[in-house]
């Protein structure tokens, strides 16, 4: 096989639906943007869509190819009309890989590659399609569904050993079929110098006031509904206190009527997506992260990176990185009094939340690196093809 590599470059096709601000989009690209065009021929298919859209079409050296149908809901129509055009894609590119990502283009893409009989197939689990609030009868067909589907794939690369071990205790997939690899983050854009004051008065907040935020869609599986109605007790307690939210999505309308009905208008602001989320990031005096469920959270690992202390809900991978106690706190999800005393806590206690911002630094430092990731993806593509030549 390494013969045969120096002969033609390995043809591979990433898959995922759009390209909204998002881990597993940030994921993707960064192993897109990252593997040796000198090697890989690089193929990247997404719905055209997204604030990111202009990110991937400055990536050089790749082939990018759009497909209208592939969309996040589940729409019987649309998923049939995307299933048949990536096949004709896989098809016709006669590619040595096909990599999947998240829920939707893991079924439509997986299916696709093995009707058009791809060697090699990989699938990365930013997410389950999955929950533990959901109704007991979609969440049994979706982990049937992920059976079958891991059947027809090569490898399943997990974000989080907790998320593999998910997989393996629910019998999704033999533990030697799984990887993981921890979704990298580009450091060097959160190495930005801030004057932490000024970036306040230019979000409309004195630079004693202290902000509690968090990043993320405005979807049920981040629930920001949680953080706001945790509010007015941390506000009881620390009037000052000031209340960010970065980032969109189908909630916006529904979580600023919940602002309006608490009275919080003058103290929560909704942002919207931002390009400047890593200066945002350094005015934050505490992170809080309310998910409901979680690979394991692109915006918490880039908070810690940069030292934020941490409140995050004890969901999936979450507590593989967040060591409550060591380098943030867990709470329960929908638990809106535990998010309002544990952020009370680290307000109360700035020395404490210094060394738990510290900490997690430390811990997202050792293993976060984009890099990293690349370079494990690589190695993996490598054994893949030697094991199926």
């Amino acid at each position: 096989m390494q013969s045969l590599n120096k002969l033609k470059k390995i043809k591979v096709l990433h898959i995922i639906t759009n390209l909204p601000v998002g881990g597993a989009q940030d994921n993707t690209l960064i192993t897109v943007e990252g593997l040796d065009k000198s090697r890989y021929e690089v193929s990247f298919m997404s719905a055209a869509e997204g604030i990111w859209l202009d990110r991937v079409r400055r990536i050089k050296g790749i082939k990018l190819i759009f497909v209208d149908e592939l969309i996040r809901k589940i729409h019987l129509f649309y998923d049939i009309i995307a299933l048949y055009k990536i096949y004709r894609v896989i098809k016709r590119g006669n590619y040595d890989i096909v990599h999947t990502h998240s829920s939707k283009p893991g079924f439509s893409g997986r299916i696709a590659a093995k009707l058009a009989g791809v060697p090699n197939i990989i699938h990365t689990v930013h997410g389950f399609p999955f929950h533990d609030f959901m109704n007991p009868v979609s969440r049994k067909f979706f982990i049937l569904l992920e059976k079958y589907l891991s059947k027809i794939s090569d490898v399943l690369i997990t974000v989080s050993n907790l998320n593999l071990e998910k997989i393996v205790d629910l019998g999704i997939a033999p533990r030697e079929k799984l990887v993981n690899i921890y979704s990298g983050i580009r450091f060097e854009k959160f190495r930005v110098d801030v004057d932490v004051n000024k970036k306040k008065n230019e979000l409309g907040y004195d630079s004693d006031q202290r902000i509690i935020g968090m990043v993320g869609r405005l979807s049920a599986q981040k629930a920001p509904q949680y953080f706001i109605k945790a509010i007015p007790a941390i506000k009881i307690k620390h009037p000052d206190a000031r209340f960010v939210i970065v980032g969109d999505g189908e909630l916006r309308q529904e979580l600023e009527a919940l602002i309006r009905e608490l009275d919080l208008s003058s103290v929560v602001d909704i942002l919207g997506f931002r390009d400047d989320v890593p200066e945002i990031l350094q005015t934050l005096d505490i992170f809080v992260l309310s998910s409901c469920w979680e690979g394991l959270g692109r915006s918490l690992t880039e908070a810690m990176f940069l030292s934020r202390p941490v409140v995050a809900t004890a969901v999936e991978g979450v507590p593989e990185i967040v060591i409550n106690e060591k380098t943030g706190l867990l709470v329960e999800p929908r638990n809106t009094d535990a998010i309002s005393k544990a952020v009370n806590r680290l307000l109360q206690d700035p020395e404490y939340a210094v060394q738990l911002g510290q900490n997690a630094h430390q811990k997202v430092v050792d293993i976060f690196s984009a890099d990293k990731m690349v370079a494990e993806i690589d190695e993996l593509y490598q054994r893949i093809l030697e094991k199926n030549a």
